[in-house]
């Protein structure tokens, strides 16, 4: 509890002066993996096996969406890891909106407004190239129009805070939740959250915020107990972001604040490096985009290099991250939620 938000921004201005973002970063302060990816050719037949296997069972489910387009009953759109590859995926950073502790669930829309997108996240342990079950993702976005839960007194365009909210020491602004949750991998190492495609904020690109955790104990997934293994940053194709910004809610964000590029984002450089891709792949749940998305990536994580730091300087500029309190009626919401859609409630297929 030391600095506050703005305290944040004089500081990340202050040593650089290029920085238009408190997520801008010194890449030489990314450090290298200690375990470098795993040969494609030596993982090759393992995966090839599960792709067969996984390209099967989505024949079957992608005919069940055309009898019925809209239907997205059925948890788990893919039930395998479905990359050819076994490429460790490159660590970057926190960023200025993360939080320590969120609830565990799968749906985490929470009523934001945005087209329906169903995310897979196949996890692959780049040590055996086998899937990686029992760990724990945590994902957290901006909504249709920039703004992050817990800073909602943040505004998009200037990322500086709104006049008439009170900034608090840790830098948040309130106690929302929304576009954020914590859910485990099942038995095939696929962890699956219904969200919304989000929009985007003062120089970034569009973008979905990622952890892993693989030795969490009694479900205690705060970042203090429990190791931190990959933190990530996902992305879409530009195609995609200009079409789903041509609707509603989001096209009315392009009026006020342009919208900076994949190519113009130095947080995508470092995501898709070493080979590694960082990018969704999706595909329509029915014929039109506002019906909404299915988006699946492979995530490469070495779970036997050390811990990444969550705290210190590297991680943000005040030291730590936020810690949420979460009432046990609003995870018993989210439990009922999840349940009510096919899902255990840490997020696991029933």
């Amino acid at each position: 509890m030391r600095n506050t938000f703005l305290t944040f921004l004089a500081y990340a201005t202050a040593i650089s002066g290029v920085f238009a973002h408190p997520e801008r970063h010194d890449h030489s302060k990314i450090h290298a993996p200690s375990v470098q990816a795993r040969s494609v050719d030596k993982c090759a037949r393992h995966i090839e096996q599960r792709r067969d296997t996984a390209l099967l069972k989505r024949r079957s489910a992608m005919a069940k969406r055309s009898a019925s387009p809209k239907s997205t009953a059925s948890p788990y759109k893919y039930t395998e890891v479905q990359n050819k590859t076994c490429l460790l995926a490159p660590d970057t950073i926190f960023g200025p909106y993360d939080v320590d502790g969120e609830l565990h669930r799968h749906d985490v829309r929470e009523g934001q407004e945005g087209i329906e997108l169903y995310l897979d996240l196949g996890l692959v342990d780049v040590e055996t190239c086998e899937p990686l079950p029992d760990a724990w993702l945590t994902i957290w976005s901006c909504n249709a129009t920039g703004t992050y839960s817990g800073y909602v007194g943040i505004d998009p365009d200037t990322v500086s805070a709104y006049d008439g909210w009170t900034m608090r020491s840790d830098g948040t602004t309130d106690d929302e939740t929304f576009l954020r949750g914590i859910s485990k991998t099942n038995e095939a190492g696929i962890g699956e959250f219904r969200t919304i495609f989000p929009g985007y904020y003062s120089s970034r690109t569009t973008h979905i915020h990622v952890t892993v955790q693989t030795n969490v104990t009694n479900d205690d997934t705060s970042y203090s107990d429990a190791a931190t293994k990959h933190v990530g940053q996902l992305f879409f194709p530009e195609d995609l972001i200009n079409s789903v910004y041509q609707l509603a809610p989001y096209h009315a964000h392009l009026s006020t604040l342009n919208r900076t590029l994949n190519s113009e984002d130095s947080v995508y450089s470092v995501a898709n490096d070493d080979g590694y891709s960082a990018m969704i792949s999706t595909e329509l749940i029915g014929k039109t985009l506002a019906e909404g998305l299915i988006g699946y990536i492979t995530i490469g994580v070495n779970k036997s290099a050390s811990a990444i730091a969550t705290t210190g300087q590297d991680v943000n500029v005040q030291g730590y991250l936020p810690t949420v309190s979460l009432s046990s009626s609003a995870q018993a919401a989210a439990n009922t939620l999840d349940l009510a859609e096919g899902y255990r409630a840490n997020g696991m297929k029933v």
